[in-house]
This record gives structure tokens, sequence and C-alpha cells, in this order.
């Protein structure tokens, strides 16, 4: 009971309560005046229809025409309010502009080092390929002098992020899309603290959709300017019918004085590493960085920053110089919702394609669609060994019903798909034939690859692929391989559910 009074009170439950009546209210004026001048309710058929041809004509993915199509013509009146409020898949005019003069503003920094791709293409084209996609849909860069270190379980992670955080000398970064209070947020506060009293500068971003679910207070952010710390909260969640609220950064990074970047599945919260148990053991990963490529890191914070804030960015302040020992290729990237190429889903894409021997991926989520589905299912058709691991206990029991209604097509295809057996797995990532991986923040679902901003890192002949190739095994020997048979005999009644909530999957 005390749960579930605190989930009522919370900003999130009485911030969505208060969307969800604005919505409300705007439809009932709209079928008033449909039912009340007869004019009115043409006009509203008549935009349902050029909807309709708008929807069917646009560049989208097949599954999200169909998931709109449906309710636009399910209901004439209002459904063109709906799509014109929550469809569209772009930045409206205002945010694109922000967004794009905060990436431009790092133009100087996003030169390509056509020397190093040459040397890459020579010695393999097809990982060239690969490279050159991420660079320059996402304006960023190879490296080849940044040690790679993969990191599970979270409270490792944890461990190695207080280490580095008790070094830093100059500046602190940090931006992740949960940071709530605990154990893991006190003694990182702690840290903090301490160094912005020695002069160390310390910036600190947080989704607030994220954070605020999570049970974070609404006046965080001046709780950490009072320490001293910059704060920037991304996108506030407020009772508004503005789209972009459902944009939200989902990137996970935190920088220390240029020369150490941490990125990956793992927020600021107890869950995390392993406090709170909630939902099983919770298997989580993240990857440190050490050298160069962490510049390229540092860009995409301030350009995130400058977005959130407006404050003018200063690059040259926050450029380290410093190279670690070679450790293969690295390829810090972004992705956001101003790019129409669906750089994480793209780059997951090609790692599937491209694969001889094997493709392992961890994700907590498979709600995936076409795209993903034809490459994985090519890629088991053509003799590759392709497993997937996904939790075995749920933390949303919807979602994991849409990730299990994208079961049978793979299984039947031959792909070899795990339940984590001891909980909830929330790594991300995905490693191929001992020589490539992408360790980020992008889950294999439809807000990671449209609606979210995410990050991840692409490695090539690095220390941690072969890290994350042993995670991945361990996990693998802990996980219940998911039958034919046992997709066959789901009851009927979560069957038919699982079926609506994958037609739907893309507007969830």
């Amino acid at each position: 009971m005390k749960k579930f009074f605190s989930l009522l009170t919370s900003r999130a439950f009485l911030v969505s309560a208060l969307m969800f009546i604005e919505i409300a209210l705007v439809a009932s004026v709209v079928i008033f005046l449909s039912q009340l001048f007869l004019p009115v309710f043409f006009l509203f058929l008549l935009s349902n229809i050029i909807i309709v041809i708008g929807i069917i004509n646009r560049n989208y993915n097949p599954m999200f025409k169909i998931a709109w199509l449906i309710p636009v013509l399910a209901i004439p009146v209002c459904g063109a309010l709906f799509y014109i409020m929550f469809g569209r898949t772009h930045l409206n005019r205002k945010n694109t502009e922000k967004l794009t003069r905060a990436y431009n503003s790092a133009e100087e920094f996003l030169v390509s080092n056509t020397e190093l791709l040459a040397r890459l293409d020579a010695m393999a084209p097809h990982i060239a390929r690969e490279a050159f996609y991420i660079i320059k849909s996402s304006k960023t860069d190879v490296f080849e002098f940044t040690e790679t270190e993969y990191l599970t379980p979270g409270d490792l992670f944890f461990e190695k992020l207080v280490t580095e955080l008790k070094k830093a000398k100059k500046f602190i970064f940090i931006e992740y899309f949960i940071i709530n209070e605990g154990e893991m947020w006190e003694t990182i506060k702690y840290i903090l603290a301490e160094k912005q009293s020695h002069g160390v500068e310390i910036r600190v971003m947080y989704d607030d959709m994220g954070s605020a679910i999570s049970g974070v207070s609404p006046t965080f952010s001046q709780e950490l300017r009072k320490l001293g710390f910059k704060a920037a909260v991304f996108n506030p969640y407020k009772p508004s019918l503005d789209k972009f609220l459902n944009y939200r950064d989902h990137r996970k990074i935190c920088i220390i004085d240029g020369k150490t970047a941490f990125t990956g599945g793992i927020n600021i919260a107890d869950e995390y590493i392993g406090i709170n148990d909630r939902f099983g053991h919770w298997q989580d990963s993240g990857i440190m960085l050490r050298g160069d490529a962490v510049n390229r890191i540092t860009v995409m914070f301030l350009q995130m920053w400058t977005f959130a804030t407006s404050e003018p960015p200063d690059y040259d302040r926050y450029m380290a110089v410093f190279r670690a020992n070679h450790d293969g290729y690295v390829i810090p990237f972004s992705d956001e919702p101003l790019i129409q190429d669906l750089i994480c889903e793209s780059a997951y894409i090609n790692i599937i394609a491209n694969a001889t021997k094997y493709v392992y991926i961890c994700t907590p989520y498979l709600i995936i669609d076409q795209n993903v589905s034809s490459a994985l299912i090519r890629a088991a058709k053509s003799g590759v060994d392709v497993k997937i691991i996904t939790p075995g206990t749920p933390d949303k029991k919807l979602v994991y019903c849409m990730t299990q209604s994208n079961y049978n097509d793979l299984v039947q295809a031959g792909v070899n798909i795990y339940e984590y057996s001891p909980g909830f797995i929330h790594n991300k990532t995905i490693v191929s034939d001992d020589e490539k991986a992408i360790v980020g923040t992008a889950n294999f679902d439809f807000r990671s690859f449209y609606l979210h901003f995410e990050n991840g890192v692409w490695l090539y002949g690095s220390k941690a692929v072969m890290q994350a190739k042993a995670s991945f095994e361990n996990a693998l020997s802990q996980s219940n391989m998911v039958t034919l048979a046992q997709i066959e005999n789901t009851p009927f009644a979560k069957q038919l559910l699982c079926s609506l909530l994958k037609v739907f999957a893309p507007l969830l």
C-alpha cells in the first residue's frame, strides 16, 4: 500500500496524469464540435484521409506505418489529431535548429583521420566499411591509441569508476539517463564534492523523465548547484502536449580530465550495482576507455550540454593531449532523432550482415523491426552462429511480452535465443567473430533506434572485444534456451496479447 501511495503521489505519475487529462479534453472538444457541426466532421474526416496518404508516402519503417494507420483509420475524428501530436518521428523545427547549432559548433573537431581509415581499409575492407559508415553518419572518427576494458558486473564497473573519479585533476563530466539517490549516487556525490572543493570542474546532466520515474527529487538540479556543481536537466518532464517530450537522453557517459571515459548500460542507481534485487540478479556491463578517443566523447557531451542549456561551448579548454597504448581501433559515436540514418540500428545490422562465424547479442528488450529481424534470419540461415540473451525475469511485463512476441520467427530460422535464469540482464552488447563489438546504451527496440539520444563505442581488435565475448559466454552458461515447443505451448491469451502488442510496439 505504501508503494502504491508513493506511485500515485510521484511527480512522474502526476505529470503523466495531467498529460492524459489534456489529451482527453482536446479529444472531447474535437468530438463535440464534429457532432455539433457537420462541416467540422467532414473537415476532420478529410484530415484523416490526408494523414493516411501522408503516412503511406513518408519514408517510414513499414511497422511504424501500420501501427499508425490502424488508429488513424479506426478513430476517424481524433486519429489525425493524435498523429499530428505524437506520430511524426522527427524533431520540431525549434529543437532541430537548436540541435543543429549545438552539433555544428564542433565542426573543427570532427575531421576524419583519412590516413588511419585507409590503413584499416587495406587491412580489412569489410571492417573499414563498417567504420566508415559510423564515422560519416555520426560525424566522428576512428582512434588507435585508446586502451579498452569491458567491465561486468555492475559492482566491478562501479569500483573502477570510483577509482578513476578520485584521480580527477581538472574536470568531471557526467551524463546519465537515470541518476537516483542511494548508495551508488551518495558515494559518487561525496567524491564529486571533494573534488569540486579542490578546483575540479563538475558538470552533471540527467534525463528528467528517466530520473523522475526512478523517484529522484524534482529539486535535484537545485541541490546539485548548491554543492557547486554545474547542472543541466535534459528535456524537463512537464504536462505538455509537445511531442518533444517523447525524446529522451538515454546516454550514459562519465568523462574524467578528457583522458578516461565510461559508458555502457549502467545508470547511477543501486539496482545497477546489485544492491536492489527486485528482478533477481541484475546483470549489466559497461566499458572504460583511456586514450585519444576520449576527446571525441568529450565533444559529444559538450554538444548535448549546449543543446540542453544553450551555453556556448569551449571545446579547446577540455581537449586533452593523451595517447594510451595501441589497443585495436575505437570509434565513439552518438545517435539522435535529428539524424534519419538510424545509426545504432544500422551499425548493429552491419555487424550482423558481415559476420562469418558468430554474432552474440545481449539486450534487455528485443522489440525489433523487419530490418533487424531479416538481418538476424539471413545470418542464421547462412550458417552464422546467432545467439541472443534476453532477461529471464522482466522489469516490465508488457515489454517482456513484446520481446517474446519476436521469438517465433527468429527461432524457426535458426536464431538461438536464451533467457537469463538468475534474473534481469541489462547488457547492451553485440560481439562478432572474435574481432569486433559495439558496447553502448542502445537497446534492440524502437525507442532506442528511433526516439532516444544514444551513444556507443565500436571496437575492432580491442581487448574489450574478447572480454565481451567471455562475459556473454558466462551469461550463456546461466541461461535457458527458448525452444519452439515452449513457444507453441504459450497460452492462447498470452499469444493474442503478444500479437496485439507487436502491432503497436513502434508507438510504445
